[in-house]
């Protein structure tokens, strides 16, 4: 069985592979600056806040894909 982090990972290429490439490059930066700030916090709390932004960057960027018309 493929962990949580395993299925957000397909999740999110699967997301970059169909959508419009602008969407995948906001995503892809603004996700994978909070990801660097999470590796690069010098504490637990300052690490869980860069998770929470990058998780919420991330539900943002497909919600405005799958809503946008």
């Amino acid at each position: 069985m493929p962990s949580a982090n395993e299925r957000i990972e397909r999740q999110y290429h699967r997301f970059l592979e169909r959508y419009d490439p602008r969407h995948a490059a906001k995503l892809d930066g603004t996700f994978m600056n909070h990801l660097t700030s999470a590796i690069r916090a010098s504490s637990p709390n300052e690490r869980q806040q860069a998770l929470d932004k990058a998780i919420e960057a991330y539900e943002n960027a497909v919600d405005d894909v799958l809503y946008e018309s």
